[in-house]
């Protein structure tokens, strides 16, 4: 069973690799507003892995922010700014997806990148610490 859950857990950390590589190349060629998209899976796929590793296993969106700051930061195993970034990364990940009036810019898809590969470095640390809360 251990097995399996931390092949799931590498599963979760290839794809946040992934949407940041992604990020990158999206930024390259302009499209900005799926870059932030991509910012902010690739910190929801780190977040996930964490979970996972450590038995709590949600699916939701605002389900993971939220055991984040239960699990994570509320014992001081992450900092609240690593949190406040994903919070954010959600944020303006629905903007967006959904706020069709709202047009996103290099500036704003940038910092979004640099906050998802600030927050998936955070994740890898805790996952390379390698002690489970369970």
């Amino acid at each position: 069973m251990a097995e399996r859950v931390d092949d799931e857990v590498q599963r979760w950390m290839d794809k946040a690799r992934s949407s940041l590589k992604a990020g990158d190349t999206l930024i390259e060629d302009l499209l900005f507003a799926e870059a932030i998209s991509r910012a902010y899976y690739a910190m929801f796929y780190a977040a996930k892995a964490l979970l996972l590793r450590d038995g709590v296993d949600v699916t939701k969106h605002s389900a993971v922010v939220a055991a984040i700051g239960r699990e994570y930061v509320k014992s001081g195993k992450l900092d609240p700014v690593s949190h406040r970034l994903l919070i954010e990364g959600f944020d303006w990940r629905q903007k967006s997806d959904y706020d069709v009036y709202w047009i996103a810019d290099r500036d704003r898809a940038e910092r979004c990148w640099h906050d998802a590969q600030q927050f998936v470095a955070e994740i890898e640390k805790l996952l390379q610490a390698g002690a489970r809360m369970a």
